[in-house]
């Protein structure tokens, strides 16, 4: 089944449930083969990803395979999505948020990163030429899939009742830097009563990086979706959206207001990042790294300008240069001007902290500024906070 006809499939779902005239059986005989066997498997969030690869590209059953890589914390800003031509595989990068509720922990939404149809078109060889998706319609479909699964009881109630979910166009975030940072809550707005909204609107935190005619970077030719779980939905659906409450779900982070620790005391890495093109010492400040978990991370960063562009194939690299002392007691910026980095621009710009007041959190110290801003432009807008500290 093509990617459109799932579409299509989930339009048909949504006209035949505003009028109530079919039960979850009839619409279950419908749904495509795969999505039934997520369903009776609870995996369909697990596979989201996969799924919202196959929405993006448009593509017949069977023209692909799918490696779905599921990230764990600090790890997805370097998973990196991939088509290759050799073995007919695209290969999705997908990181699973989660909440704390009162029933218990909730997955509730999937970052999803992936191959845009015109880099498949050149590296398969597929010829593509049906509309590509979009994220909206990765939550559309989902929405469909998760009304389809209840009861025709509790169908009734939540047209009748409930606050439904309405789903406008794509936010851009810009840039792969500013895309990861975003928070979904944060594009969740009630619509209505502000005590009691009739609807949440709902627009999913995107980034596409096009892929040039003559072929592109590795980098480019993708899609990047943050977007909204089965799980979610369904809770929602039964429960939430009968009470006064103004959000989806509870949001995954508070606002950072301050880093758990503004410094590491089990060691750092001094890397060169390529996406931004610039140097940076990253502090573990978070309570779950060790000196072991530190020192492995470091080991699959880039040391300098000069590795990026030997393998420049991949986020992973033959190593950082990793110190158990902090980035300020190790002197990272005077250590940056010397080989093997070699910055002669090198000072201290700025700080960002990701995955805040997390287990994972890190301090990414920016010690020279990004390539083309003689002013040392940072990366203030896509982290979760930045600060400038005088080391």
């Amino acid at each position: 089944m093509k990617s459109k006809d799932l579409l299509m499939l989930a339009s048909a779902v949504l006209v035949i449930l505003s009028g109530c005239t079919s039960t979850a059986d009839r619409i279950n005989a419908s749904l495509e083969p795969r999505v039934l066997e997520w369903l009776a498997e609870n995996s369909y969030d697990e596979n989201l990803c996969t799924l919202a690869q196959a929405i993006m590209v448009n593509a017949e059953a069977g023209a692909y395979e799918t490696l779905t890589l599921v990230a764990e914390g600090g790890t997805f800003i370097t998973e990196q999505m991939n088509a290759d031509g050799d073995t007919n595989t695209l290969t999705v990068a997908a990181l699973l948020e989660t909440v704390d509720t009162r029933a218990g922990e909730l997955a509730v939404d999937m970052a999803c990163k992936m191959v845009d149809q015109d880099r498949v078109n050149t590296v398969l060889r597929l010829g593509l030429t049906g509309p590509r998706g979009s994220c909206r319609e990765v939550n559309e479909f989902t929405y469909a899939v998760a009304l389809s699964q209840l009861s025709p009881k509790e169908l009734e109630h939540y047209r009748a009742v409930g606050a439904q979910l309405e789903f406008i166009d794509d936010y851009d975030a810009g840039v792969g830097g500013a895309w990861l940072a975003s928070t979904v809550s944060d594009y969740i707005t009630p619509i209505g009563d502000s005590a009691k909204p009739a609807a949440l609107r709902i627009q999913a935190p995107a980034v596409r990086v096009p892929w040039p005619e003559a072929g592109g970077d590795w980098f480019q030719g993708t899609n990047h979706c943050k977007v909204i779980t089965f799980a979610a939905m369904t809770r929602w659906m039964k429960t939430v959206a009968f009470e006064s409450a103004t959000e989806l779900f509870p949001r995954t982070k508070p606002k950072c207001v301050e880093p758990d620790f503004r410094t590491s005391e089990v060691g750092s890495c001094v890397q060169y990042f390529g996406p931004a093109g610039a140097q940076f010492c990253q502090d573990y400040s978070g309570s779950g790294w060790t000196g072991e978990t530190a020192q492995s991370d470091c080991a699959i960063r880039h040391s300098s300008l000069d590795a990026w562009n030997a393998k420049s194939e991949s986020y992973d690299g033959g190593g950082g240069i990793y110190s158990a002392a902090s980035c300020k007691d190790r002197d990272a910026v005077a250590e940056a001007a010397v080989e093997p980095v070699n910055r002669p621009d090198s000072a201290y710009i700025a700080t960002c902290v990701f995955r805040c007041n997390t287990a994972d959190e890190a301090l990414w110290h920016q010690i020279s500024p990004m390539a083309g801003a003689s002013a040392g432009r940072t990366l203030d807008g896509t982290c979760d906070l930045a600060f400038k500290i005088l080391w």
